[in-house]
């Protein structure tokens, strides 16, 4: 079995432990060309044996509950799931059989750099990474993954940083891409003006949101996520909090606060990405679980492709396992993200 090693900003191996390392959200503070990559996986997956290394590595995919929708032959297939993030670099393609042919990046003319970039990487791993017996697999590992590079040019040098009027674009590229899911693992400490306009669109089109709560154990969900508190907004989003390996919600996560509706905790404390041979890193934050939840939609989109994306959301936050006081609550919302339930009252 691999050796687990923690994962800092810079990117640097430490010392083989199993300690805690949150991985900061990026900031919000003209086109590019697309990556021109054919979309792949024309032939069916399959999940990994119950108790193989990639499973138990995985162990996000279980605790989120995905396994009887792959009994269901479920995996996500046809369904193009947006992540708006700082993107997959070339080297990392062959990550995910299902890639749609429009990921971009969204700066136009961007500069080689350095620094920590690998955040979008590693929650598309966990969305949609391919099952090939290494490392991990991603929850709907049959989705078709777009993602939209938007970070700003040069800012992963010190902190990834998005610049609203981007942001508000890349929603409109998803969306005009045919996006029915659009991951938004970004934070930022007061409403986004610029995006408004972009996530009307995202709701008129039928585009679910699913946006992280954020990192910082406030009592409020970071911004763009409490938009989910917003009567022209809510009913078309999902709020994503950090649950742990023991289905708790992580003590560091935001809270509901207001989305207390619309908010639910997806795996995403010390998951386990970047993984190689002999190491795999352990990382922590509500961008990861963004991925989970996301995915988990993609699950039950392809379970019922005529099911409209907002009736999957209610689906998953009626059916997600309650944590707190009965119904929705300031702290946990609506409970642990549970795609099994969920399923089992979609077949009802």
């Amino acid at each position: 079995m691999p050796h687990f090693r923690s994962w800092r900003r810079a990117g640097a191996l430490l010392p083989a432990v199993l300690s805690l390392v949150i991985c900061p959200l990026p900031a919000v503070a003209g086109p590019g060309s697309p990556l021109g990559v054919a979309e792949r996986g024309t032939t069916a997956e399959t999940p990994p044996r119950r108790n193989s290394l990639e499973a138990r590595l995985s162990w996000g995919v279980t605790a989120a509950g995905a396994a009887r929708a792959y009994r269901k032959g479920a995996t996500g297939q046809g369904v193009v799931v947006a992540m708006i993030d700082t993107g997959v670099s070339a080297a990392k393609l062959d990550m995910f059989s299902h890639l749609s042919p429009y990921s971009t990046d969204l700066v136009a003319d961007r500069r080689a750099e350095g620094g920590d970039s690998a955040h979008g990487e590693q929650v598309a791993s966990l969305l949609a990474a391919r099952v090939d017996g290494a490392g991990t697999f991603g929850i709907a590992y049959g989705a078709t993954l777009l993602p939209i590079r938007a970070d700003r040019d040069g800012s992963c040098l010190r902190v990834c940083a998005f610049d609203p009027e981007v942001l508000a674009e890349a929603i409109d590229y998803a969306v005009d891409r045919g996006a029915r899911v659009i991951g938004l693992p970004v934070a930022a400490q007061r409403p986004i003006r610029a995006i408004e306009p972009a996530l009307e669109r995202a709701v008129a089109s039928g585009a679910v949101i699913v946006a992280a709560a954020g990192n910082d154990g406030g009592d409020q969900p970071v911004w763009p996520a409490r938009y989910a508190a917003d009567p022209r907004f809510g009913d078309a989003m999902i709020v994503a909090g950090a649950s742990t390996l023991r289905g708790r919600a992580a003590a560091w996560t935001n809270k509901a606060g207001g989305t207390a509706t619309r908010y639910l905790v997806a795996p995403g404390h010390q998951v386990i990405v970047g993984c190689t041979t002999r190491t795999c890193h352990l990382t922590s934050g509500t961008s990861y679980s963004v991925a989970y939840a996301a995915g988990a939609l993609a699950l039950l989109l392809s379970r019922a492709p005529d099911l409209p994306a907002g009736e999957a959301a209610t689906l998953l936050l009626d059916h997600a396992d309650d944590l707190g006081a009965r119904g929705a609550d300031r702290a946990t919302g609506r409970g642990r993200l549970d795609v099994d339930r969920a399923l089992r009252a979609l077949g009802r």
